[in-house]
């Protein structure tokens, strides 16, 4: 063992740990920063406060950390504190376990506060990784196991920042016995390729992600997130991508050269990685992801039922009260399409003017297409009839439109106008999509399901509660858990009426129902009476006690064969 006398031993060090709102450097914030300063072989000082990100804690972040809205509240911006913070950290070098992610987000924060911040960088994930070579994982958790020192509180900055500390002591005696001498050789050290990776690029990273279920964030060197993913084997699917095994993502194989950092977020289901990874995509809306990116574009189809004459029309506006409302769609071309042959067929207005007399009418009345209410042509008893029958159409409640442009089409088929026929034929699967699509989103509204899975986390469960068809709170129930925790989760989560439909929820719909058809063999799918929901927790609470006996069933990957590619950087911690 190499004494405290020896050079390296003798220098200071800056560790560091951060914990975020999320990924990305760029459009996430701080929400507490811990810096240990290390000199001569030991623990010299600390420095450790919670941030207040002036924007919201995603509950993921929450249920990672424990740090909600209300810990952060009212404490300092990291504007305020990085005079400390920068003083905290002295001339460095700064450390931390995957150094990339805690120093893009110092950086960016010092940036923001008008400070500059540029320092040598050491990592211990990367030191270690060459080391000690043999070790299996690199992560800090196992490194910590390994040199026998105690693990306080994960995903807490400071005992984090705490144990890399006590790790960085440890690798800097190892580095000691091999007969480095400064930071600067230890520098070198850590750039050093050991794989066949591209330059720069580092294996130890992909070993820290986990090797179960969870979500990843593909990252460029400005700390975009180019991509969001989730797998129920997240460490493999990673190495798939970054190996070029993406041909069917023809968006992330043109962009797969500018990552240069992955970060990971474990899961205890296949499930709850599902609905991260939604909101996730509709949080960063990266540039590789080709699905739920635009949920600001899906519009709904709305009837203005104060309105004596309505329109029907498409809105990205959001529902209310005075108005009928069907969707919101994902399709804004069909859903347009749709409102057209509506409006054609039931020669509801197209005009945005209030009715008022003495106006006249436009080319639509002579062509049949609209009931001309602005020149008085139609009684608003027939003209809000008709409204109601589009909206039936639309609700699926009246099939008799479909039926007539069904029986056109044929007429003009049988007449050998086919391109008219084709045209028709389009336009009856665009208004079919949209009532399909309507009439699922009314099913799936009713559901009010407790759904029980086996969960990765060892003796624990995943509780996941679905209120009018959207998740609406989610659980990782231990084994000591109480009765009266899940009656109160019931009872809190059902009082309630659902909150209204949204763009941003109705993805997570779609993507429920379509799990839920695919996934039942391992599942307890309990109905829940929203006006007894404690009605069910007698059978919650078998489900939760079975689900807990039974790991879960995770399908294996199919290796697939594929050239070598970068291998890039990830969050370790």
């Amino acid at each position: 063992m190499s004494s405290p006398e020896h050079p390296l031993l003798a220098q200071s060090f800056s560790v560091v740990d951060v914990e975020t709102t999320g990924a990305s450097a760029i459009y996430d914030r701080v929400v507490e920063v811990a810096v240990v300063r290390v000199q001569g072989g030991e623990v010299a000082d600390r420095f450790e406060a919670l941030v207040d990100p002036r924007m919201p804690i995603p509950p993921f972040i929450t249920r990672l950390t424990g740090i909600d809205g209300r810990l952060v509240r009212g404490r300092p911006t990291f504007a305020e504190l990085a005079p400390r913070i920068r003083e905290a950290l002295e001339d460095g070098p700064l450390v931390a376990h995957n150094v990339a992610f805690d120093e893009a987000f110092l950086r960016h924060g010092f940036s923001r506060a008008g400070l500059p911040l540029d320092l040598p960088r050491l990592c211990t994930l990367r030191l270690a990784r060459r080391l000690l070579p043999r070790l299996r994982s690199h992560r800090l958790d196992a490194l910590a196991a390994h040199f026998g020192i105690d693990v306080g509180r994960r995903h807490r900055a400071g005992s984090d920042a705490q144990t890399t500390a006590l790790v960085l002591l440890r690798l800097l005696q190892e580095a000691a016995e091999l007969g480095i001498r400064e930071p600067a050789q230890l520098a070198r050290l850590q750039e050093r390729v050991v794989t066949r990776h591209r330059r720069g690029v580092d294996e130890s990273v992909l070993e820290t992600l986990p090797p179960g279920p969870g979500v990843y964030l593909l990252k460029d060197r400005d700390g975009h997130v180019v991509y969001v993913g989730k797998s129920i084997h997240v460490r493999q699917r990673v190495r798939e991508h970054l190996r070029g095994g993406s041909a069917d993502q023809p968006r992330l194989r043109r962009r797969l050269s500018a990552i240069v950092d992955v970060d990971a977020i474990e899961t205890g289901s296949e499930l709850e990685a599902l609905f991260l990874e939604s909101r996730l995509i509709k949080r960063y809306l990266p540039e590789a992801n080709q699905l739920q990116r635009n949920d600001a574009d899906y519009p709904f189809i709305r009837i203005d039922l104060a309105d004596p004459f309505p329109r029907l029309a498409t809105t990205r506006a959001a529902p209310t009260p005075e108005t009928l409302n069907f969707g919101p769609f994902r399709r804004r071309a069909t859903a347009a399409a749709a409102v057209d042959v509506l409006r054609e067929r039931f020669g509801l207005r197209d005009c945005e003017e209030p009715i008022r007399s003495g106006r006249s009418a436009c080319a639509l009345l002579d062509m049949g297409k609209c009931l001309g209410p602005c020149v008085g042509a139609v009684d608003q008893p027939t003209y809000q009839a008709a409204a109601e029958r589009a909206a039936a159409v639309l609700g699926g409640r009246d099939g008799g439109l479909l039926d007539e442009l069904v029986a056109r089409r044929d007429a003009l088929a049988g007449d050998l106008r086919f391109e008219e026929a084709a045209r028709l034929r389009d336009r009856i699967r665009e208004l079919e999509h949209i009532v399909g699509v309507q009439r699922r989103l009314e099913a799936v509204a009713e559901r009010n399901l407790a759904i029980v899975a086996p969960s990765a986390r060892p003796g624990a469960g995943e509780l996941f509660l679905i209120r009018g068809g959207r998740l609406a709170k989610q659980l990782t129930v231990p084994s000591a858990i109480r009765r009266l925790t899940l009656q109160r989760a019931l009872e809190r989560t059902f009082g309630d009426p659902p909150a209204p439909l949204t763009r941003g929820t109705v993805d997570e719909m779609h993507l429920l129902d379509n799990w839920l058809r695919r996934h039942t063999e391992r599942l307890a799918v309990i109905a829940v009476d929203p006006s007894m929901p404690v009605g069910a927790l007698d059978e919650v609470a078998a489900a939760m006690r079975a689900a807990r006996r039974a790991p879960p069933k995770l399908r294996r990957p199919k290796r697939r064969a594929a050239a070598t590619a970068a291998v890039v950087p990830a969050r370790a911690s």
